[in-house]
């Protein structure tokens, strides 16, 4: 049965540079209508999608106005408004309280877990549009953002040093370090020079794909509870394997066939040794199997079938 569905968020697409939230929404939508769904996008001016009818809207009451009169179910990604007609909310971060509202949906079982419910759908890939790269090196990459703290630079900068490893850093100008109160404390702009350090600051397209292909390992030394974890997932698509603390999903997300964890520097010798067995096939297969796109449609799908007959989910 084909469903009449309104994606709605804050963010533009296509996206550019950073911006997990913008990507998954244009796969999701890009899936819906493959597997033959109307699918209406309600996002920021200058967006577009070449499948979908996008209308624009950067307030609440002009998203409210935007929402088509024949849609049947709203799934909202950044907006947590009352539509007064079915609708499905994703939560995708950690927000200090959960507002009231029904039909919660997350990204992960830990993520569901923070705030006491049961309902997820992992966030998904298109496969195909990631590849293996022809050759390895023996750098590991670190991609997120560089000035969160809680993303781990600092303790990747200290691992590289210990480790006597070459690190590239990609997701943010270097100057960032000195504009962020934890950053600075962690004096993480000085540690970082020298040629063991390499910034590529915000990376897409081509070259975000190269350095996550090339990469001995995937270093994400994490110090939050992660909803889900893009980044390690995408690099996993790419034939590398993931080195990374085990907070909020990465348990989840990283298996045997894909990356180790570790908590202490002796921990992380171990990892890193430990993902030299693992081949570029392995974790690409094991990422590829878990987490493509279309088995993400398929979870919001029977989400919305069970609101759209009457059930409130959690």
């Amino acid at each position: 049965m084909q469903m009449r569905v309104t994606l709605v968020l804050m963010g533009a697409i296509p996206c550019k540079g950073y911006g997990g939230i913008e990507r998954q929404v244009d796969w999701l939508a890009t899936d819906l209508v493959r597997l033959g769904h109307h699918v209406a996008v309600v996002a920021a001016p200058g967006s577009s999608h070449p499948l979908c009818e996008v209308r624009h809207a950067s307030t609440e009451a002009e998203v409210r106005a935007a929402i088509p009169a024949d849609t049947q179910i709203v799934h909202t990604h950044s907006w947590p408004i009352d539509f007064h007609i079915p609708t499905l909310t994703t939560l995708r971060e950690i927000l200090p309280s959960l507002p009231d509202m029904p039909n919660r949906s997350f990204l992960s079982a830990n993520h569901a877990r923070v705030y006491g419910r049961k309902t997820f759908v992992y966030n998904g890939f298109p496969v195909d549009e990631y590849r293996l790269s022809p050759s390895k090196n023996r750098n590991l990459l670190f991609l997120a953002g560089i000035a969160r703290s809680s993303k781990g630079l600092s303790r990747a900068v200290h691992l590289a040093k210990v480790f006597d490893f070459q690190l590239d850093i990609a997701g943010g100008s270097r100057w960032k370090l000195l504009g962020r109160s934890q950053a600075r404390r962690d004096r993480v702009f000085l540690r970082s020079l020298g040629r063991r350090y390499r910034f590529h600051g915000i990376v897409d397209g081509d070259v975000k794909l190269r350095l996550l292909g090339e990469a001995r390992a995937f270093l994400n030394p994490i110090a939050w509870e992660e909803p889900f974890g893009n980044a390690p997932v995408e690099a996993m698509l790419c034939g590398t394997p993931v080195l990374t603390t085990p907070r909020g999903a990465l348990p989840e997300t990283v298996d045997a066939d894909s990356g180790r964890f570790f908590e202490t520097d002796d921990d992380f010798s171990n990892a890193l040794q430990a993902v030299e067995s693992l081949t570029p096939e392995q974790c690409r297969e094991s990422a590829a199997t878990r987490f493509p796109i279309r088995k993400t449609s398929l979870g919001y799908l029977e989400l919305y079938t069970r609101i759209l007959d009457g059930e409130t989910l959690n």
